[in-house]
């Protein structure tokens, strides 16, 4: 049984109900294994005096956090967070090995509970913040998958050693590969990609990519941190109710600023992100801010998604589904960026902004708006489908919105400015 086995650390009152989360969670991964999964799976013992390391306050020290959280994740994906050279204990199965993490991670959980609660009130957060992380986890391996999936964006997981034999490069630098990603990723079947390679004879790489992701690519790891810090940032039930976590204070900060050491990665833990992202060259510099939101389907250069006030009120980005931001984009304040649109590298973006769906900014773009003297004001509001030009200069300083008409294109090098009556003059 596994409360034989479990952390006695685990608070009693809530053991039949670890059993019951733990046995579920367990169900819904195994249910996605593959034999080599099955395989793959290494999760080394945990030494008792390592998880129990405790900084001077009382909280678990980052050691003790890395090694617990390095189960989950290899529960999540077997055989790339795990490294041991012992063998499992005798008939440790999975539901064994998630209580045994699930009791460690409540013990770190309460550590940092305590700080500002009471011990009683602090122990069954603690254990309820840890179950709720353990429910997610089929969850988590979900995302993963579509974030490893979505990464095949990049042409550079075509590499010497998939290719060495390959006979038809001219032929497969006419395909265009994209949009048979997203139209995969919009149903919900990355079999459909497959099927698209199959047609053309490239089928063969699907499998070697994969792995090459999941083993080089560090944009779908920090995106994993970050889903297990914004579950432990904002809490949440269960869906019949059993389980109801109260935001963990500390530690989703702790998880997200490490992440950021390791991977460059600086994704606030309460900032939303969806899945089938693909995070490119994340040691140049990824920021979110906390009242961001990310959609599914994007593509993200380094950048910076930031705000610009000290309110404490919706103040950063808000992107849509499959929109793709270049390299050193800095788009800062409540700005929304519709489904489909592309910002283009070293654009600035600022204030308040709405940028409809498809929308096409080109490269070094700078739109802002300027406070006026009634002290708040008016948008630029770019309408679907229009097209901004290379380093084009698009200003409002009055208090009317300015609107860019649906399917306008505004020149290259152009500055554009209200022409007080909410449409673009150019200067």
């Amino acid at each position: 049984m596994v409360s034989e086995i479990i952390n006695p650390v685990f608070p009693r009152a809530e053991q039949a109900l670890l059993e019951e989360v733990v046995a579920e969670a367990a169900r819904g991964l195994e249910e996605t294994y593959t034999p080599a999964d099955w395989r793959r799976l290494k999760v080394g013992p945990m030494d008792p005096e390592e998880v129990a390391l405790r900084v001077g306050a009382g909280s678990a020290a980052w050691p003790a956090v890395r090694r617990v959280l390095r189960v989950f994740q290899e529960a999540v994906m077997p055989g790339i967070f795990g490294a041991s050279n012992e063998a499992p204990p005798e008939g440790l199965s999975l539901p064994s090995i998630l209580s045994l993490a699930a009791g460690h991670l409540s013990d770190i959980l309460f550590s940092y509970y305590a700080i500002e609660l009471e011990e009683q009130e602090a122990r069954e957060a603690a254990a309820h913040s840890a179950l709720h992380l353990v429910s997610r986890l089929p969850e988590f391996r979900d995302h993963a998958a579509w974030n490893i999936f979505a990464s095949m964006k990049d042409p550079a997981v075509w590499d010497a050693f998939i290719l060495r034999n390959e006979r038809e490069r001219d032929r497969l630098g006419q395909l265009d590969l994209i949009p048979e990603i997203d139209r995969a990723i919009k149903a919900r079947d990355s079999g459909l990609y497959t099927a698209f390679l199959a047609e053309h004879g490239f089928d063969y790489v699907v499998d070697y990519q994969r792995r090459l992701i999941k083993r080089a690519y560090p944009g779908w790891r920090a995106l994993l941190f970050h889903d297990i810090a914004h579950a432990l940032a904002l809490g949440g039930e269960t869906a019949d109710g059993r389980v109801s976590a109260i935001p963990a204070p500390f530690l989703p900060r702790v998880i997200s600023e490490r992440t950021a050491n390791l991977h460059q990665t600086d994704l606030h833990p309460e900032t939303v992100i969806g899945d089938a992202n693909f995070i490119e060259h994340p040691h140049r510099g990824i920021t979110t801010g906390q009242t961001g939101r990310i959609g599914v389907g994007c593509v993200l250069y380094p950048c910076t998604l930031g705000g610009v006030t000290d309110k404490v009120k919706p103040r950063h980005p808000l992107i849509g589904d499959f929109v793709l931001i270049g390299t050193d984009v800095g788009i800062f304040g409540p700005v929304t960026v519709g489904a489909g649109s592309v910002i283009g590298p070293n654009t600035e973006i600022n204030g308040m902004v709405e940028i409809g769906e498809r929308v096409r900014v080109r490269a070094a773009v700078v739109a802002r708006t300027v406070i006026t003297e009634s002290g708040k004001p008016g948008r630029i509001v770019f309408e679907k489908d229009t097209t901004v030009g290379e380093e084009c200069l698009v200003i409002n300083d009055q208090p009317t919105d300015l609107i860019i008409p649906a399917g306008s294109s505004l020149p290259a090098h152009s500055h554009v400015v209200n022409d007080g009556q909410g449409g673009p003059k150019i200067l």
